[in-house]
């Protein structure tokens, strides 16, 4: 990874990141953090990548199920400050859909709309779900669309290819559960189509 020039906004979302080391950082450009020697910068650097890796393990990891037609959830428990990061972004690649990321303790909720986002930050995410189905009038479906996207998850295993050393390196236990995840281990492989009951004679495109 290299430090970008918005570095500053990673820095920001850091859980360990205060008001002294913001005003340290307004005086330096990324390049100046992608090599000075200097220990605070050094601590800087070593947060803003902190930040970007948790940032990029949840966009690859958090899992969405749908909530009726309109509203799409998953569990969601950052390490970081990055909350209304994430679920800006999964509300931008699902537009006009109302996305719910959060935990016990709190949630986020964005929805993309006519090149808008809309905001909130509400109480623990089993409540924010009540709250929308009573409002959207639509009752919880979302079973069949986890048991998908599961045996989805579960057809790309493949055991040439597992390296778990790896796996538990880049993506530590920790952040499996702010995802939600579990790893997948020596289960028998399941296709799409034998989830959905498609006849053996279909053939691979």
């Amino acid at each position: 990874m290299k430090i970008p020039e918005d570095f500053i906004y990673y820095l920001s979302l850091h859980e360990d990141c205060n008001e002294r080391l913001l005003a340290r950082a307004e005086g330096l450009t990324a390049g100046d953090v992608e090599v000075s020697q200097h220990l605070e910068v050094a601590r800087i650097k070593k947060m803003v990548y902190a930040v970007m890796g948790e940032v990029h393990r949840m966009k690859a990891f958090v899992r969405l199920s749908f909530l009726g037609t309109s509203v799409l959830y998953g569990f969601f428990k950052p390490r970081h400050k990055i909350g209304e990061h994430i679920c800006d972004h999964f509300a931008r690649r699902n537009a006009g859909i109302i996305v719910v990321l959060g935990n016990g303790r709190e949630s986020w909720i964005s929805i993309f709309r006519e090149d808008r986002i809309w905001q909130d930050h509400c109480q623990g995410l089993s409540e924010t779900l009540e709250r929308l189905k009573s409002a959207l009038h639509c009752s919880e479906d979302g079973s069949n669309v986890e048991g998908l996207w599961q045996v989805y998850y579960d057809s790309q295993y493949c055991p040439e290819r597992k390296n778990l050393v790896a796996f538990r390196r880049y993506m530590p236990r920790r952040d499996q559960e702010a995802a939600g995840i579990r790893l997948v281990q020596n289960k028998k492989n399941a296709t799409l189509g034998e989830f959905l009951g498609e006849s053996e004679g279909c053939t691979e495109k």
